[in-house]
């Protein structure tokens, strides 16, 4: 290629990273707004979501929960995950016994399948003995 050809690619390339390089600075500016609004958006968030329940608090329908009636909650959710822990338990032991069980039918088939074998090997050992026909 000549000079001029090189300059011409060369230029375009340029001009190509330039349309590049705003674009990207762009998409950064609006991340950077969008940085900047995050902690207004969590504010926003958290009123939304907190003014109702303390609206319902002043007007008397509501109140928030005493430290005696958490640990009551703790303590019936313990009892209930107990409870349901001590079933599991007792499904998995069921469930192992049901498994053994099967692991035994299976050694019995097993078994079985030996005994055939061994009939099926003398058959075949009888016939290999007995005179053609």
């Amino acid at each position: 290629m000549t000079a001029p050809q090189h300059r011409v690619q060369l230029a375009a390339r340029v001009q190509r990273l330039e349309v590049a390089v705003c674009t990207l600075a762009s998409g950064l500016g609006d991340v950077k707004a969008a940085v900047d609004q995050l902690p207004q958006t969590i504010r926003q968030e958290i009123l939304e979501y907190t003014e109702p329940v303390f609206g319902e608090i002043m007007a008397g329908n509501a109140s928030l929960a005493t430290k005696e009636q958490l640990d009551q909650l703790e303590q019936r959710l313990n009892g209930r995950l107990d409870d349901l822990k001590g079933l599991t338990d007792e499904r998995f032991g069921q469930v192992d016994d049901r498994l053994d069980q099967m692991d035994k039918r299976f050694g019995q088939v097993d078994d079985r399948f030996v005994e055939v074998n061994a009939k099926l090997d003398q058959l075949l050992a009888a016939l290999a003995q007995a005179p053609p026909r």
